[in-house]
């Protein structure tokens, strides 16, 4: 029932107009997984984008793979245990494959299941360093005297490796306590010197190699010629 004041509630309360003005719809609530945890729609539609552009890597790596093979569809199919319209999706991205799939049809292919995300996007920086055209790196303390030429770098990624052309002759100090995290991989390309490592010392000449972890104490003790050029590979995590 109106009347010449405002509104009426359903339980006959009535209710200012500037109450009624300020009224707003609720908010919907926002959608939820199989767990019942909220998500939230924009990641939702980036996860799906990703998942969509992972099934056509992936598919497209089945189809190149296949054809390098001279295999037919319906022969991979049939060998996966896959019906034709089900390998069809999978080579065309439309389809997400289970990892049994992916595995069965791995197997017939004869690659490990990786193989078959070596399409998607990675990151594939690379540094070239011409002959000659290496970063001089300068050592101070235990290393001085020894010529570092950096052969490279990369600046991505969780690990990186860090390789090294040394040079060593009779003004270079002495460095059997030097220690740093990583594998390192030494290779001698010319002349001889007595190198520590741990509590060993070993004789190196030319066209010897080493591996070993770098954690430990290591360094050359003595020169065995005037001069010791090696290629030296440090391997680590990213801190």
């Amino acid at each position: 029932m109106r009347s010449a004041g405002g509104n009426k509630s359903p339980e006959g309360k009535r209710v200012r107009r500037g109450t009624l003005s300020m009224m707003t719809r609720p908010e919907p609530i926002p959608a939820a997984d199989e767990a019942g945890s909220v998500v939230n729609p924009a990641v939702a539609r980036r996860a799906s984008q990703t998942g969509s552009a992972l099934a056509q890597a992936v598919g497209k790596e089945v189809r190149n793979l296949r054809l390098s093979l001279g295999m037919s569809a319906s022969q991979l199919a049939q060998a996966s245990s896959l019906s034709n319209g089900m390998l069809s999706k999978i080579e065309r991205g439309s389809a997400t494959p289970s990892f049994a799939s992916l595995a069965s049809i791995a197997a017939v292919l004869k690659v490990p299941v990786a193989r078959l995300f070596a399409s998607q996007e990675q990151r594939a920086d690379y540094s070239l360093v011409r002959a000659g055209k290496g970063i001089p790196v300068r050592r101070r303390g235990a290393k001085a005297g020894s010529e570092y030429e950096l052969l490279g770098h990369l600046l991505s990624g969780e690990k990186y490796v860090e390789p090294y052309l040394v040079t060593l002759t009779c003004t270079s100090n002495p460095s059997p306590g030097f220690q740093h995290t990583g594998i390192e991989f030494m290779y001698i390309l010319e002349g001889s010197m007595a190198f520590r490592y741990a509590d060993a010392v070993v004789d190196l000449h030319s066209g010897d190699s080493l591996v070993f972890d770098a954690n430990s104490i290591h360094g050359h003790e003595r020169l065995l010629t005037e001069t010791v050029r090696y290629l030296s590979v440090v391997f680590n995590l990213r801190a």
